[in-house]
C-alpha cells in the first residue's frame, strides 16, 4: 500500500490511478495533510510514502521525520516542485529515500515506487 500525502486533490488523484494502473499497486491511500498521513501511517502501516515537500501545517520534511519516527524502515519519496539541490540534500540526510520533481515524468517516480516495493 502506497500513502500519498498531498494538498493538491489532482495530483493526489493522478498520482493514486499511475500507481496501481502502471505501477501494479493493489492499493493507494491518500493524505491532504501531515495530521492525516500521520494518523494513516499508525493505521495502516504503507510500503512507502509519498510526500509534497510543502504541505499545509508542516512541510515535508517535518513530516518525513514524524514518519520514521512511527515507521523506521518506510521508504519515503519526496515531491518538489522544481529541482532544487539544497532541498535534496537535505531531504536525503533526513532519511528520505528519494526526492522527484513535480514537473518531471512521473513514469520515473513509479519505476522507483516499484524497485522499492520489490514489485517486478
Amino acid at each position: 500500500m502506497v500513502l500519498i500525502v498531498d494538498g493538491d486533490s489532482g495530483f493526489r488523484k493522478t498520482l493514486n490511478t499511475l500507481l496501481r494502473r502502471g505501477g501494479g499497486f493493489d492499493a493507494c491511500v491518500e493524505a491532504r495533510n501531515g495530521v492525516e498521513a500521520i494518523a494513516k501511517t499508525k493505521h495502516l502501516l504503507p510500503s512507502l510514502a509519498i510526500l509534497d515537500s510543502s504541505l499545509p501545517e508542516m512541510n515535508g520534511l517535518e513530516l518525513a521525520g514524524q514518519l520514521k519516527a512511527i515507521a523506521p524502515e518506510l521508504p519515503i519519496f519526496m515531491m518538489i516542485e522544481e529541482v532544487n539541490m539544497n532541498v535534496e540534500k537535505e531531504a536525503l540526510s533526513r532519511g528520505i529515500t528519494a526526492v522527484f520533481s513535480k514537473l518531471d515524468d512521473l513514469a520515473t517516480l513509479v519505476a522507483n515506487a516499484r524497485a522499492v516495493c520489490g514489485i517486478d
